[in-house]
């Protein structure tokens, strides 16, 4: 996630390069096309990049040089900027580098490589489609969507500091008013590894507390990952740590991890704690819609199961691919009753690489599968028993098991019924209709940095919205009575 404050610190150091600096060297550990081009913009002195595994090289019309050869050439007025691949809690610092004579001591400016992206972008705002052209970013001018997309970024970078930065985003008072609900009655389980980059699990929890004072919150994650600092912020806000042993199989798409610690902070909860619901969420996810666990304790109310194998529904994040593969509700977050959710993660470790893999190794059987899809009428309310291409999309979908695929499916065959391979699609579809809901990620304001690049495009991950809209419609129209 980016920092607005870090970020603004940066572009006030490199401007003043140019005056106090005469001799810019770069040392990369990444190096985008996009700090090339404002390293350009802002006229700093570069004199080349310093790698000893590429001297004699040329990258983005700069040399690249060895460390000892750059080291000659070095003098007071020299800077070095570094580029990493990943964010550093600091932006200045110095690097001792020997040369004739002794030891040099030279400043350094470091930068990840997202960060100077970001930086760049923010650039467009003064001259705009310009300074692509200029800068040969020839792509973007033959595709409206990816200019639109790096205009947005840019602008907001520099004009909505609140989405840029977590801090801003949760605490700004004046622009989201503090309010809390006193009931005690839900918990919370955050699952997974910690994720440190802007403190993000522990701001999260943090916004969480400051909401609902009152709801246990747990953090169920691995013995390594909790630092001292961690813990003491687990303390400060009232969160229960927990440090688990892993699984000692994976399983693949870390799907094991992701059941054991699920499990382990939901029985927590059921077994130390008077909470009647629960809210499994992600460490690295976080919501801010205030008002969310008013609005998932709403929808169950409200829509009360049809069958009689659980106490309640369970609320799933949706989206567009739920009627096209079955089983397939995003197993990012899951909220219920407190014995639903510990049934859903109360199924077998999957123990073997094979069904996970199916996909990416059967280039023929793809092409069939999406062949079938675009002859099926995914068409809850009027599809019939003898929809004979739906049957054959049933057989070969019967192999496919993703991580929420295998959660959904194994829950529903250990806890609900029996599924039968040749009405996989209805069966599917009759769980969602009598035991869960599907909601929509931009409804509950979901932030999911994981993937930086694309923290702008969630639609095209979660479909464009419409999840809720699209269940309701199956749960008034479901018809399928042979499952």
């Amino acid at each position: 996630m980016f920092d607005t404050k870090k970020i603004h610190q940066i572009i006030s150091l490199l401007i003043r390069i140019p005056s106090e600096f005469d001799n810019v060297y770069i040392v990369p550990e990444a190096f985008p096309k996009e700090a090339a081009a404002l390293f350009k913009r802002l006229k700093l002195p570069v004199r080349a990049v310093m790698d000893d595994t590429q001297a004699g090289k040329v990258y983005a019309g700069l040399s690249i040089i060895s460390t000892a050869e750059a080291a000659e050439k070095f003098n007071e007025r020299t800077i070095l900027i570094v580029l990493t691949q990943k964010p550093v809690p600091f932006i200045q610092t110095t690097f001792d580098i020997k040369k004739q004579g002794g030891t040099w001591t030279v400043p350094a400016l470091v930068i990840d490589s997202i960060e100077v992206i970001v930086i760049y972008e923010s650039f467009m705002t003064k001259e705009l489609r310009q300074l692509y052209i200029e800068d040969g970013f020839s792509e973007l001018n033959k595709s409206v969507n990816k200019l639109a997309e790096r205009f947005s970024r840019g602008l907001t970078a520099m004009l909505q500091p609140n989405i840029q930065n977590f801090k801003y985003k949760f605490w700004g008072r004046s622009i989201n008013p503090k309010m809390t609900y006193d009931f005690d009655d839900t918990a919370i389980v955050f699952q997974g590894p910690i994720e440190y980059a802007n403190n993000y699990t522990a701001e999260t929890f943090k916004f969480y507390r400051s909401i609902y004072p009152n709801v246990p919150i747990v953090v169920s994650t691995w013995k390594g990952e909790a630092t001292n600092d961690f813990r003491r912020e687990c303390r400060e806000n009232s969160v229960v740590l927990l440090e688990n042993e892993p699984p000692e199989l994976r399983g693949p798409a870390n799907i094991n991890l992701q059941l054991k610690s699920s499990l382990q902070g939901v029985r927590y909860v059921q077994e130390n704690t008077s909470a009647k619901f629960v809210l499994k969420t992600r460490t690295d996810q976080s919501m801010s819609y205030a008002r969310f666990l008013v609005y998932f304790k709403n929808l169950l109310e409200t829509f009360p199961p049809k069958g009689d194998k659980l106490r309640g529904r369970i609320i799933f994040l949706g989206s567009d691919i739920h009627r096209k593969w079955p089983f397939s509700p995003q197993d990012f977050l899951s909220f219920g009753h407190v014995e639903d959710i510990s049934k859903l993660y109360d199924i077998p470790f999957h123990g073997k690489q094979g069904k996970m893999t199916y996909w990416s190794k059967h280039e023929k059987r793809r092409t069939q599968i999406n062949d079938l899809m675009n002859k099926v009428v995914f068409d809850y309310n009027t599809v019939t028993e003898q929809n004979h291409n739906l049957f054959k999309l049933n057989r070969m979908m019967d192999r496919f098991y993703w991580p929420e695929m295998y959660i959904a499916r194994s829950f529903y065959e250990k806890h609900i019924a029996p599924v039968d391979p040749t009405k996989l699609f209805e069966t599917s579809w009759k769980f969602a209709v009598d035991y869960s809901i599907l909601v929509d990620y931009n409804t509950i304001q979901l932030d999911w940095p994981k993937y930086e690049k694309d923290r702008y495009s969630l639609d095209n991950y979660f479909g464009n919205g419409g999840a809720f809209a699209r269940w309701l419609d199956m749960y008034r129209n479901f018809k399928i009575d042979w499952v």
